[in-house]
């Protein structure tokens, strides 16, 4: 008996990091609203961003090496999309996070209009 992974198409996979993107950005919100420690914002934060950089190249059709810099050249994201500044606080991290969220949720709009693209 051989096992085989099940085969997803492009959009329940760009649907399901969707969804996990709007999830770490709802913990990085909440988290900030607590004043919780920045390191577990950052975390939320890089998650989300992370999941919707895979959504977005997974409309694409492209695969996510790890590195959200490239993810966003690859996208032709503008390129201080991702830019934070050093010692960044959770405000200025989540700030950034929501930019870059907003950015991705355009452009998959703008390549796959049948859904809403809320965050």
């Amino acid at each position: 008996m051989t096992l085989s992974l099940p085969v997803f198409d492009v959009g329940s996979e760009r649907d399901e990091f969707w969804d996990h993107c709007r999830n770490a950005l709802g913990i990085g919100r909440l988290l900030v609203h607590e004043s919780r420690p920045a390191s577990l914002v950052a975390t939320a934060c890089q998650m989300a961003v992370e999941s919707a950089c895979r959504a977005a190249l997974a409309q694409a059709e492209l695969r996510f090496d790890g590195d959200v810099g490239r993810a966003l050249l690859a996208l032709a994201a503008p390129t201080d999309l991702w830019q934070l500044p050093a010692g960044a606080t959770p405000v200025e991290r989540l700030a950034a996070t929501q930019r870059v969220i907003a950015w991705v949720a355009a452009y998959l709009r703008s390549h796959a209009p049948g859904r809403t693209w809320g965050y």
